[in-house]
């Protein structure tokens, strides 16, 4: 296999056991790796293997469509015979993950393949299929179906019935590395983030996906709310004693030493509203005003001493 360049080529393994397969492919050929595992154990070692994983089934996952460029699909075997098989339904459960000209890899039991023979064919074109390796293959009888997948689902009669074959007659062991002829090419993808999340709820999970894209990463409101330091400017003219006068009220002052060379002093200043009683006609009612206050508190960094300056009033 080849793919046109190393960025943005992305591996999926809906059921990832613990995850050695994909890792071994993406190390081989580059890309970024994403699997579901359904066993607890088995998850926490494809967590540690892979780029991304979750846990669980991976019918219970949101997944963006058409955002990677390989399927690797290796689903467990269904006992009962007789009922829809879970490999087929994997197959066509993950389809739709995979974009139009992605690679599906699916290892599956031979005599199963024909039940998948129309969905293959119908979804998926240059599909060519290998059995396991002598000494590997007796035990379960797996194959490898190798396709690339349609721009869109066609009927394709002459592969299903290729397909169909392949369930019963004798198969090509699966080549070794270097002895293949045909290449497949990886599709590319758009860097960036895909959706690629669980419906159940991992409060460990949602606060790392709060710090990778929440709303303290949105830019303008992070300005908004602590925006940078300025830098310091000189006015266009001197300030009077009333402009300095209402920016430590104002507060803009507070934490700054002003230093005279005499005195060393500590500003901090506030503004609050108060409630004063006002001229009312009716001597049986009272009448109030809200009026703003102004108070600033001085301390003397070498004496200690702290004075509290209260809308034109002073008292020690």
């Amino acid at each position: 296999m080849s793919h046109g360049g190393r960025v943005a080529v992305r591996w999926l393994d809906p059921c990832a056991g613990t995850g050695a397969a994909l890792r071994q492919l993406a190390d081989a050929i580059g890309g970024e790796t994403f699997g579901i595992e359904l066993e607890a154990d088995r998850y926490e070692e494809a967590a540690g293997a892979l780029d991304h994983a979750l846990p669980g089934s991976a019918f219970s996952t949101r997944i963006e469509e058409g955002a990677f460029s390989c399927l690797f699909l290796n689903p467990p075997y269904d006992v009962d015979l007789d009922a829809k098989r879970a490999e087929h339904t994997f197959l066509t459960g993950t389809t739709k993950v995979l974009r139009p000209g992605g690679l599906l890899i699916y290892v599956v039991q031979q005599r199963r393949l024909a039940l998948s023979a129309r969905y293959l064919a119908g979804h998926y074109r240059d599909l060519a299929c290998w059995r396991f390796p002598d000494g590997l293959f007796e035990r379960f009888e797996q194959v490898v179906v190798f396709g690339t997948k349609r721009e869109e689902a066609v009927s394709d009669a002459a592969g299903r019935a290729t397909v169909e074959s392949w369930a019963s007659e004798p198969l090509p062991a699966l080549p070794v590395a270097g002895d293949v002829k045909q290449l497949r090419t990886l599709p590319v993808m758009p860097a960036g983030d895909v959706l690629f999340t669980s419906f159940s709820f991992d409060p460990a999970e949602a606060a790392a996906e709060a710090r990778r894209s929440g709303v303290w990463t949105h830019a303008p409101l992070i300005e908004r709310l602590w925006p940078p330091e300025e830098r310091r400017v000189r006015p266009l003219m001197p300030l009077r004693r009333g402009h300095l006068a209402v920016m430590v009220a104002a507060g803009f002052l507070d934490s700054i030493v002003l230093d005279s060379g005499r005195q060393r002093l500590l500003v901090k200043g506030r503004t609050y509203k108060v409630w004063v009683p006002v001229y009312s006609p009716d001597p049986e009612v009272e009448v109030e005003r809200e009026v703003m206050r102004t108070s600033v508190t001085v301390l003397d960094l070498r004496s200690g001493a702290v004075e509290v300056v209260d809308t034109g009033a002073a008292r020690p």
